[in-house]
């Protein structure tokens, strides 16, 4: 995910080097070479599935579409949901963390809402809710928190009966899990752990998804990427949720979040790696205000609201990304990158080409409204 809490900052929440980078546009090829990214291949057709991939057989259901719903900012969040409850199949609110001995504790007890009536709600309406348990911990990623757990045998056994618990008493339809910046050493034991959870909550009837950063390749760019094996960490969840963004990001140079190229050049080699149906493409909904050398999250309202407050031309990428430049009060030099309704489009096709079982949004408030209309005709 990416961004901090508002009250922070920003309006999103921030990804500490999380998710596998997102960038690449007008700024040119020199940017594009120095920015972290995988291959890019301008592949336009599904690859055939690796030899030795998922033989996994592939059933005929209509794509799912997820809102995720961030706790700092839950007004709007769910806002969006009750505005559009024909168009979402399940909603991810942003509402629990943990600590080193596998309890669950609140995201952030000070600021954390868990919305009761809002879930019954939404479940009469027959929209699942499926809550994230996340390592972003009163609004700093502490991925630390996660690694003491899975190195302590007890502390996960512990954590693994908690999140059953949890999805029982609260009536949840599954667990999402979201726990970013592991380690390359911590790759079979987040695997042992996923695989033991989901054969858990399945057997209460419930479902297991986990967010995963993107990559290319088994290795990707870094410790976080192999921290994550696919193919192992596929078969053991229902859900997939590829980060598919972040290609640019707070310490990066300026450039797009998910620049369309890439996003395919990520889910396609992911559906090499684990079934199709099992994968959920992230769609970023927010854009980035750099200046002097650090980015800022904004939401599409503020990066419009800030356009034309300074009499800025909006631009496009050859994606479709929306950015622009202007000079503030104190004439420092700030450049923009969004996503709106057209840089969306240009990646929400890639779930039906690639069979996906769907898309999840990152995240609900402040975004283009223009962008629901075409999910619904898209998914």
């Amino acid at each position: 995910m990416t961004g901090v809490p508002t009250w922070r900052g920003a309006t999103g929440w921030r990804s500490v080097v999380v998710v596998a980078a997102v960038v690449a546009s007008l700024v040119g090829v020199a940017l594009l070479v120095a920015l972290p990214s995988g291959e890019r291949s301008g592949r336009t057709e599904p690859p055939p599935p690796a030899t030795g991939g998922p033989a996994e057989p592939q059933p005929e259901v209509a794509p799912k579409r997820i809102g995720y719903v961030p706790y700092w900012d839950q007004r709007r969040g769910f806002a969006v949901v009750r505005q559009h409850l024909d168009l979402f199949d399940q909603v991810s609110p942003v509402w629990y963390s943990l600590d080193p001995d596998g309890d669950i504790v609140l995201a952030d007890a000070e600021h954390t809402t868990v919305d009761r009536r809002t879930v019954q709600f939404l479940q009469s309406r027959g929209i699942e809710v499926i809550p994230t348990v996340t390592d972003l911990r009163d609004g700093d990623w502490q991925p630390s928190l996660v690694r003491e757990m899975l190195h302590d045998p007890a502390a996960t056994r512990r954590h693994i009966r908690q999140l059953v618990e949890l999805a029982a008493r609260e009536g949840y339809d599954g667990i999402d899990i979201d726990y970013e910046d592991l380690q390359a050493e911590d790759r079979q034991r987040f695997s042992a752990f996923l695989t033991e959870l989901g054969a858990a909550l399945r057997a209460t009837g419930r479902v297991l998804a986990t967010s995963v950063h993107p990559k290319t390749s088994d290795e990707g760019d870094d410790d976080r990427n192999l921290a994550q094996d696919y193919v192992a960490v596929g078969a053991a969840v229902d859900q997939l949720r590829v980060m598919a963004y972040d290609y640019s990001w707070e310490e990066s140079p300026p450039g797009p979040m998910a620049p369309a190229g890439w996003v395919e050049d990520v889910i396609a080699w992911t559906v090499t790696q684990v079934p199709a149906h099992k994968v959920f493409l992230g769609v970023v909904l927010m854009g980035i205000d750099w200046a002097d050398g650090r980015g800022t999250t904004v939401d599409h309202r503020e990066a419009r609201d800030t356009a034309q407050e300074h009499g800025a031309r909006i631009h496009r990428s050859a994606d479709g990304s929306a950015w622009y430049r202007y000079r503030d009060s104190s004439g420092v030099w700030h450049e923009v990158w969004f996503e709106d309704a057209r840089s969306a489009r240009a990646k929400l096709s890639v779930v039906s080409r690639y069979g996906l079982g769907g898309a999840f949004f990152w995240r609900l408030g402040g975004e283009d409204p223009r962008v629901w209309p075409q999910v619904g005709e898209q998914l």
